[in-house]
């Protein structure tokens, strides 16, 4: 069989249970040997964010801190300035030996892809899996821009019947929990034990981060080498 990598990539400001929960749906889906969780520097289509790179990597290696199939990769960190994921995935695809890789996004950043840095380019590159979400749709304008009736699959084996610009929309994936949310949550004191790891309940308290001036979590102490 030949070698799959995903990528998934966002703020992960902070990275919370949700964002753990859509990399293990899509390696179970495609199964895939690894996924590449990638923090953004400056993203390209959201607002600036709130938090340093560090700081965000590190809480990142936190949560993935025993996973075996998912990964941290500071390639876009390292790389500076603002982040394009066709970039991304071309630094993936030439530091390692993958047959085939697959770029993971919800279906809000799907309506947003032809507005992204060379979208077409990124198409000729990988593979895209769709988280969907039973709240979200394609717009109509988008799907033929984009040429969605043609490159649509059934099932995300399918993707890998061809070398790249096929995309699978999972429509059961509904995790409606955004780092907004949780950010909201620390600011204002409410509950946010049940939505992030551990450690990076422990992380965040330590650091005082998000205006969280309380302990959040106490079941373990927080490691110190990340």
């Amino acid at each position: 069989m030949s070698s799959r990598l995903g990528i998934l990539g966002g703020m992960f400001d902070p990275v919370h249970n949700g964002h753990v929960a859509a990399a293990l749906s899509a390696v179970e889906s495609m199964d895939l040997d690894l996924l590449k969780m990638v923090p953004c520097h400056i993203p390209n289509h959201r607002e600036q964010h709130q938090l340093s790179a560090q700081h965000r990597l590190k809480m990142l290696r936190l949560a993935l801190r025993r996973e075996i199939k998912l990964a941290v990769d500071d390639c876009e960190i390292l790389r500076g300035g603002v982040s394009y994921a066709v970039d991304t995935v071309a630094e993936m695809r030439a530091g390692g030996n993958w047959d085939q890789i697959v770029f993971v996004l919800g279906a809000d950043a799907l309506n947003g892809l032809p507005q992204w840095h060379e979208w077409r380019a990124l198409l000729q590159a990988c593979h895209l899996f769709v988280l969907g979400r039973q709240s979200h749709s394609i717009d109509a304008d988008v799907a033929l821009e984009i040429g969605l009736e043609k490159r649509r699959v059934a099932k995300p084996e399918h993707l890998f019947e061809a070398e790249t610009g096929r995309i699978f929309i999972a429509k059961d994936f509904d995790v409606e929990l955004s780092s907004t949310q949780v950010r909201e949550l620390l600011t204002k004191g409410g509950e946010v034990a049940s939505l992030l790891n551990v450690q990076v309940c422990e992380y965040i308290s330590h650091y005082a981060l998000y205006g969280c001036s309380t302990e959040i979590h106490s079941e373990s102490k927080l490691e110190r080498q990340i």
